[in-house]
This record gives structure tokens, sequence and C-alpha cells, in this order.
């Protein structure tokens, strides 16, 4: 295993450098966008956007009132890695909480290095936000830590929890445990992207003989006859089924959608989410009033 040193200064090398190139230093609009505060509620003006209406204090008052917001100054990211058994597998190049470890700490260096904190709910624990390289360090040692481990719903009631203010938010998962509605409530409150993390064998058998499958949620383990080409086509069919139901569900909860395969480079997996991310529009806060 990498030292937390010797990992972060790979991933410098390898992704955070070259991506750098590329940005010219616009993190904040890419990484963050908006990051607002409700500073008070007033009547409409001309120009106000209309998706800043606040009905309550309309219907209130009788007169069109308004959401107004002010910049945060400090901004802060949150982790969430899905430390559950499924993240554990990889067919090929690497597990997918490997790829979930790397491209969150990718992330969480750029936000670091730009003045940032940066908190985590890891599968050793809650790291609460702070800024520094010190963080970084520390990010890297507990992201590695073997063991422990709580169901994605519970991590994101957690996160609910201890992230009480507007935040960028990501969720590395497979997403194979029940996450709806606990993604859906912080998805309400946060500027929230999941990042389905998964590998190929998923979604597409390989003609390789008699293969053993072993279920690291259950323990259960079964022989596949991955030649059979009706095994693979009825293989391919139930997993593309499966994964077009989670991402409905991503998609409804409210969150922005980044999948990420474990056969990818970190490059252009980043690449492709500032892209993105450059796409998805952007959203006024929801505040309860």
């Amino acid at each position: 295993m990498e030292t937390p040193e010797a990992l972060l200064a790979r991933l410098e090398l390898e992704a955070v450098r070259p991506l750098d190139g590329f940005l010219f230093g616009d993190y904040r609009g890419v990484f963050y966008g908006k990051s607002l505060e409700l500073a008070e509620i007033s009547p409409y003006s001309p120009g106000d956007e209309a998706e800043r209406i606040d009905w309550p204090a309309t219907a209130r008052t009788g007169e069109l009132h308004v959401r107004r917001f002010r910049e945060e100054r400090e901004l802060t990211l949150w982790l969430l890695l899905d430390g559950s058994p499924s993240m554990r597998f990889g067919s090929r190049r690497r597990e997918k909480y490997r790829l979930a470890l790397e491209l969150a700490l990718a992330i969480a260096y750029i936000a670091l290095r730009h003045g940032n904190r940066v908190g985590a709910i890891l599968p050793a624990g809650l790291l609460p936000p702070r800024g520094g390289k010190a963080q970084a360090l520390l990010l890297a040692r507990e992201a590695q830590r073997t063991g422990g481990s709580r169901p994605l719903g519970e991590a994101l009631d957690l996160l609910g929890r201890v992230g009480r203010r507007r935040s960028l938010s990501f969720v590395f998962s497979d997403f194979l445990d029940p996450f709806y509605a606990p993604l859906a409530r912080l998805a309400a409150r946060h500027d929230l992207v999941a990042v389905l993390v998964e590998d190929p064998w998923e979604r597409e058998l390989p003609g390789a003989g008699v293969l053993p499958f072993f279920d690291p949620e259950t323990g259960e383990e079964v022989e596949v006859n991955a030649l059979d080409g009706r095994v693979r086509e009825a293989y391919r069919r139930r997993a593309e089924a499966l994964r077009r139901a989670r991402v409905g569900e991503i998609r409804r909860a409210g969150a922005d959608l980044l999948p990420a395969s474990t056969e990818e480079d970190l490059v252009p997996l980043l690449l492709r989410f500032v892209e993105r991310r450059r796409k998805w529009p952007s959203r006024a806060p929801r505040v309860s009033s």
C-alpha cells in the first residue's frame, strides 16, 4: 500500500497538474459554481429570478417576495466514500473502492490547494472539514484504512447531519444499497454529485469459460458458464435493467450523475466531469423558511 505522501505525490503528477493546465485556475466556477447562503427575504423587483420566489412569504404578505443570497467566501467540500463489500470488486485494473478513493483525493487536493476546506465520511469514520496539506495527508491515510463500514443510507444520513451548511458534496458509490430517500434529502440541501462507480464485468460478462462468482454482501458463491451466449445475453439485459433503475433513482433524487468505470484513467474522467459540470444548470439553494 502506498504511503499517504506517495499517493498524493502520484495523484498530483498524474491528475492534478494536467487538470490545472486545462482549467487555467478556474476551479471555483467549475467545482463550486455559486456557493450561497440566505441573506434576506424581500419584495420582488423587476429582473429577479422566478426560481427565487419565496412562496410562504408571498402567501403571508399577499405581495410577491424573493429570497436574496450572499456569496460564501469560505467554501466546504464534502466527500462520502461508500465502503460496502461490493465496492471491493474489480475485474482487472483496480477495485471500485480504489477508483473512488483516488478520484476523491484528486478532487480534495484541488480544493485544498485553493484554500478551501474538505470533510469526509469514510469507512473508517468521520473526518471533520479542515484546510491545508495536513488535511490532505490525513484524508489519504484514513481513506486507505480497511475495516469498518456502514450501509449507504446511514452514511448519507450522517452527511446530512454533519453537513448543515450548503456545500458541494460528492458521493462515491456503486449504489447497490437502498439509497433513494436519504440521497433526496441530501440533494435538497446541497449541490450534490453522485459518482456511480462501476466495473465492466458488472455490465457484461466476457466469454471466458466457467467463472466463479462470489457475492461479497451475502457470502454466496456460484459458477456461471460464460461461454454460453444465452447466459451472457441474459446477464447483460438484467444488469442493464438494474443500472437503469439506479440511474433513474439518482436523477429523481435530484443529484447530478457522474458515471466512473474502473477501466478509466483519472485525467479523462476528471475532464469529463469538468465538461459535464459546465453544462449542468446552476441551482438556487433550497433553504427552509
